[in-house]
């Protein structure tokens, strides 16, 4: 990065800092029934909310966050996409940066809100993001941060309009909802060896429905380059049917499969959320969170086009889109200027290749509660475009605003061979090692980085202010064709997506390969903290990273059940600067 470049940057997050609040947050953690979707099962609640309730904060803010455990479990909160540079201890990953939280403690995390944008939290200690322990984070940027909304309009009221938008967004939960709880989800899939990806709901801010469909529908709704794939009928759940295309042929026992998980839809009506919106302040900002545990969405406000501004916490140069493809762990902000006729609009966001499923929102102009003219959609209930004329988001063309580069070159390499094992339900980065199923009973390795445990897990070692290259090999062993794309998450600092190409990775270097094949390298690399991998054939994505802060983190795919199947690695950034004393720093955050 340019020396300039560097100063403003320390210059603006020092005047970010001078302006600092102390902020104290409380999260309580409760187990007890609910129904999001009309049909009643035990979850999480957070401050007896689902989602838990927002946390808004400003650049600059000192963030206490004290959680209590009142789960008949253990449990952590991870603050999702928030680098936590200097305070590696409040990642909120058991087994990693902490011990888990028992029934009863509370643990109180501090960090400071460096970074301006959309983030989340959620669970971090087994599955229980689908059990509902997750909700948003805003970090507003402070009044002298640049941003792209020039880009979108040169009037200035427009663009002040925009600021003020961007600071009272409609922030936009968005997740998939079983009626199984996530324990017995996983129990599912352990007992009869399948890869289940079938969900009940598509939730917008913890509201919807269940909607059954005939299974020709379904089907006729199916992507073409799925059911290309895919030749046999969906459920009437729009679940991919167990083919061996998807599943392989290790062994299976469709006997032990839970009635109602792939198919046996029961219609319900749950809530759904409203997003009211006053055309006199001209825009609204929409922040999508997926904080989904399986689905791969689309989303989309009909009649309304969107300037995607922000992606992962970060500023781009606006792209205009109607619909956007978003993924576990990934957040899109965008810009919807409140120029139509005052009326009711649908938002909606639907499954995105690996069920056909939708939910839905609305946007309400205020008073356009009478006027009852349907608006027009950009998608349809299998998420696909309903004319030729609508835009999705490219999402290979995301510049960031301002403009940030990697290095030229990296000081390392890793090359991880990404894909099943041993079955069709578990999963892997290197294809031999696992992620600890007991990662939350360990000592955590920012404790102690040679902690017992740890030996045998996938694990990279870094040294500190060095780039890091690390390509994902994605392998499909025979009779598969295609999988769920793997959103793959960087815990700590985001690094740069470089580059993604069809069958095998033959080099031994980024720099080998941008050589031999330069069409297979973005010519502006993306920033961002997630990553996807492609659902079909042998393919590679490459990714680089700067080392700036110590400590033990994760790499993993967001895809909850397989994250739970072994599909992560541990990042010990930094060896050579490990944080001194961390585990009593780590311990003073406990108390009952």
């Amino acid at each position: 990065m340019a020396p300039l470049k560097m100063l403003l940057l320390a210059t603006l997050e020092l005047a970010a800092l001078t302006r600092a609040a102390h902020l104290k947050f409380e999260l309580d953690l409760t187990w007890k029934k609910g129904a999001p979707n009309g049909v009643e099962r035990d979850m999480i609640f957070v401050n007896d909310a689902f989602p838990g309730p927002a946390l808004i904060m400003d650049e600059g803010d000192e963030v206490s966050i004290a959680v209590t455990n009142h789960l008949p479990f253990n449990s952590s909160v991870h603050f999702h996409g928030i680098e936590q540079k200097g305070t590696p201890w409040a990642d909120g990953v058991s087994g990693l940066s902490q011990w888990a939280i028992l029934p009863g403690q509370t643990y109180t995390y501090k960090w400071t809100a460096t970074q301006p944008g959309t983030y989340w939290y959620h669970s971090h200690d087994k599955d229980r993001i689908m059990d509902g322990l997750y909700g948003a984070i805003q970090i507003r940027p402070s009044s002298d941060r640049d941003s792209p909304f020039s880009m979108i309009s040169n009037d200035e009221a427009d663009i002040e309009a925009m600021k003020e938008a961007e600071k009272n967004a409609n922030l936009v939960m968005l997740s998939d909802w079983d009626h199984l709880t996530s324990d017995a989800y996983m129990h599912a899939l352990m007992e009869t060896g399948y890869d289940i990806f079938c969900s009940d709901s598509i939730l917008i801010n913890g509201g919807g429905s269940v909607y059954c469909k005939d299974p020709e529908e379904l089907t006729a709704l199916q992507p073409p380059q799925i059911r290309a794939v895919v030749t046999e009928p969906l459920t009437d759940k729009g679940c991919d049917p167990f083919m061996d295309v998807l599943q392989g042929t290790w062994p299976h026992h469709p006997e032990k499969l839970p009635g109602g998980l792939n198919s046996g839809c029961i219609p319900s009506q749950g809530a759904n959320a409203t997003f009211q919106v006053n055309p006199d302040t001209k825009w609204a900002s929409f922040n999508f969170i997926s904080a989904a545990s399986l689905k791969a969405l689309t989303v989309s406000i009909d009649e309304h086009p969107m300037y995607v501004y922000e992606v992962d916490g970060h500023y781009i140069e606006p792209q205009l889109a109607h619909q956007v493809p978003i993924y576990s762990g990934e957040r899109y902000s965008v810009m919807v200027k409140l120029d139509r006729e005052p009326g009711v609009y649908t938002m909606r966001v639907a499954g995105n290749g690996n069920q056909v499923i939708s939910g839905f929102a609305t946007l309400n102009y205020e008073g356009g509660e009478n006027n009852q003219r349907e608006s027009v959609p950009y998608i349809d209930y299998g998420g696909v475009n309903t004319t030729a004329s609508v835009i999705p988001l490219n999402t290979t063309h995301l510049p960031p605003y301002p403009a940030v580069l990697p290095a030229m070159e990296a000081d390392d390499f890793h090359l991880l061979q990404l894909g099943r094992i041993n079955s069709s339900w578990e999963w892997t980065l290197d294809g031999t090692a696992f992620l600890p199923a007991n990662l939350a009973a360990m000592e955590p390795a920012l404790f102690d980085r040679k902690a017992p445990g740890l030996e045998s897990a996938l694990k990279i070692e870094t040294k500190n202010n060095t780039w890091v290259d690390i390509v994902f090999q994605l392998v499909i062993p025979e009779p598969t064709k295609l999988q769920p794309p793997h959103p793959i998450h960087k815990h700590s600092n985001k690094a740069f997506l470089m580059g993604a190409g069809q069958g095998k990775f033959a080099w031994n270097s980024l720099q080998e390969a941008a050589a031999e094949s330069p069409e297979s390298f973005l010519e502006t690399p993306i920033y961002r903290d997630t990553f996807l991998t492609s659902p079909a054939g042998e393919a590679w994505i490459a990714i680089r990273y700067h080392v700036v802060n110590p400590g033990a983190f994760l790499l993993h795919c967001h895809m909850e059940t397989h994250l739970s199947s072994g599909m992560g690695l541990v990042l010990l950034d930094g060896v050579d600067a490990w944080p001194e004393g961390a585990e009593h720093v780590g311990e003073s955050f406990f108390h009952s």
